[in-house]
């Protein structure tokens, strides 16, 4: 009898043992699906009637987790990749340098003092980029999106759109609101010490109230050495980015202006940003609107204007339906448009 009673204390205590150390970890799966079908005529480009991949937000899995460690300390680490819901490849369309997780790839640390993580990371300005519009990260509907990542006549913020290989990156613990973030991002090749690129940032956010000032410099694109293949002659990029939200009962306000410098050998070159954008709640969905303006000065002056339209509609609290129209124009090219509808889910 006392045999048994010690073997099941055993089996109970090997229980409460195993439920703790679940207790203290966790593994997340989660992701997003996003299709539309639309009309699209890229600027100088002929128009199409297309099925499109990841109109409101490029569609994506992830696993992430955490792992407590004691005294307020956990172990975070998170996997993200990009798929096309079309065709069932990874990555986005047009950027064939994505890998398998090449959305998110880190672990790291977080506690009282901050978070501290290294691997493959989006950089700070990219965050206030989609923070500080309507539209988020949408590759297909966000004016100031399009403009600083797919740039047409020289504009645009290199540095590999939203992901930086081989970085570091700490953010501090919010102080009432405020919060200071730095990254940093190493080129990683024997001969290009001086090939990197870095961020700063200060964000603030209390109420319905949010802003976020970002500074960044790069000396290298995707491999050290290649920014002259992007530019002829350009040697380094900053950007400064400055975003504002606030929201009322009627309507949330966003508001950024970028200013990017192009340190290039044969004239230097600047470009200035500014977008304005809304979002509008009608029954329980949403209106949204924005428009960005972007005017390079130096050498090569050209402007480009691109504002879009969304009526949003939520089918519930992981799906919803939406509608868009957009208009892009540049110097010397002819208007682009895209209208399009879709269905977003996620899980």
């Amino acid at each position: 009898m006392r045999i048994r009673l010690k073997a099941m204390a055993l089996i109970i205590g090997a229980a409460f043992c195993a439920e703790a150390a679940h207790a203290q970890s966790s593994v997340q799966l989660y992701g997003l699906l996003d299709a539309f079908v639309g009309y699209k005529k890229p600027m100088n480009g002929r128009a199409s009637i297309i099925a499109g991949n990841g109109g409101m937000t490029a569609p994506y899995f992830g696993l992430r987790g955490t792992e407590d460690l004691g005294g307020g300390t956990k172990v975070v680490f998170d996997l993200e990749g990009y798929f096309n819901i079309q065709t069932g490849a990874m990555g986005r369309t047009g950027f064939p340098q994505d890998g398998l997780f090449s959305r998110n790839a880190y672990v790291g640390l977080t506690g009282r003092y901050g978070t501290v993580t290294a691997g493959l990371i989006p950089p700070l300005l990219w965050f206030s980029t989609i923070t500080f519009n309507p539209f988020f990260n949408s590759f297909v509907f966000s004016p100031i999106v399009l403009q600083s990542y797919v740039g047409v006549n020289g504009q645009g913020v290199f540095g590999n759109a939203g992901e930086w290989w081989n970085s570091v990156y700490y953010a501090s613990p919010s102080y009432n609101g405020l919060v200071g973030r730095a990254m940093y991002s190493f080129g990683n090749e024997a001969g290009h010490p001086g090939q990197n690129k870095w961020s700063g940032q200060v964000s603030y956010n209390n109420g319905g109230f949010a802003t976020s000032v970002v500074y960044q410099q790069i000396k290298y694109s995707l491999n050290a050495g290649d920014l002259g293949t992007l530019i002829p002659g350009l040697t380094t990029q900053s950007v400064v980015n400055l975003g504002v939200s606030y929201s009322m009962n009627f309507v949330k306000l966003y508001g950024q202006y970028q200013h990017v410098w192009d340190s290039i050998s044969n004239g230097d070159v600047g470009i200035d940003t500014a977008q304005i954008g809304f979002a509008i709640p009608v029954g329980v969905g949403r209106i949204l609107g924005s428009d960005a303006y972007s005017k390079s000065s130096g050498h090569a002056s050209v402007y480009r204007n691109t504002w879009a339209l969304s009526y949003d509609y939520p089918l519930s609290k992981r799906t919803d339906v939406y509608a868009a129209v957009l208009s892009d124009r540049a110097s010397r090219m002819a208007t682009g448009t895209t209208v399009g509808g879709g269905l977003r889910t996620q899980f």
